[in-house]
């Protein structure tokens, strides 16, 4: 958003001339893209005509002592000539100052394409004095430079910068491949279809780690390596259990930890 500053020339009279400028700030600073605004004033008794110079450039002459201006150099100096016509005596006095333009940058690192559960890296790069990642809530430190994430779904994230008042922006995305769902629900009645809870792509993650609780917390099933071979048919301990919700909690091995429910309906 741009912010529009006010440089204050300030003229003091004499009988015929403009006298000494003041000028409050003597220097300024400005994001890049924000507007200044300069003003000259004079107790000339006479015309007053003001004559703008930015870097050696006149860019403007009007006896109306305003001025206003969006730089696009870095650093900039400003001059102001000011001339008074009195009884046909001609004086001048002249100001200047300076304003520097920041222009942080910022890059959030290329999109990156991972399974589905993999624990991402993300790295923002620049001379910035702080960054905010958001969603915040999908990633460990947002007020860090690198963080880590495991989103669900493909996300862009945006990373912003701050420097000296200013702020930069910048978007990574993470596309998820392999994504596989949990399935909420089987039918273990030995009917050949449903038997036993299949996770579809958990192959993928080899070093996972399986826990199925009831409502009580007691543990009714534990496997490394859940899979095809030995998912979960609804049995503990040789002993079928009733139809009802259980819980999981699902380690896949690579950082990411997901958790919920499943029915058994017969």
């Amino acid at each position: 958003m741009s912010r529009l500053v006010i440089v204050l020339l300030m003229v003091i009279n004499s009988a015929l001339a403009c006298a000494q400028f003041l000028i409050f700030p003597q220097n300024d600073t400005l994001c890049v893209g924000e507007g200044v605004q300069l003003s000259a004033s004079t107790s000339c008794q006479g015309t007053a005509l003001y004559t703008w110079y930015v870097n050696g450039d006149s860019i403007l002459s009007s006896g109306s002592g305003t001025f206003s201006l969006i730089p696009t150099q870095a650093s900039n100096q400003l001059l102001v000539i000011c001339s008074c016509t009195l009884n046909g005596v001609v004086s001048y006095d002249t100001a200047q100052t300076s304003l520097t333009v920041i222009s942080p940058s910022i890059d959030a690192g290329p999109d990156q394409y991972v399974d589905s559960g993999t624990v991402v890296t993300l790295q923002a790069t620049g001379m910035l004095d702080s960054v905010l990642w958001s969603p915040s809530y999908l990633v460990n430190y947002p007020n860090l430079f690198t963080i880590q994430t495991s989103p669900s779904a493909t996300t862009t994230f945006m990373v912003q910068g701050f420097q000296s008042g200013c702020v930069v922006f910048d978007y990574v995305t993470v596309y998820l491949t392999n994504v596989f769902k949990i399935p909420n629900t089987f039918s273990p009645n030995n009917d050949g279809t449903n038997d036993t809870w299949i996770i579809p792509g958990i192959e993928n993650y080899p070093l996972n780690r399986m826990i199925i609780m009831n409502r009580f917390g007691d543990v009714l099933y534990e496997s490394a390596s859940y899979n095809v071979v030995n998912a979960w048919s609804g049995v503990r301990n040789g002993n079928v259990l009733p139809d009802g919700l259980y819980y999981y909690l699902l380690d896949l091995g690579n950082g990411s930890l997901k958790k919920g429910t499943i029915s058994i309906i017969r």
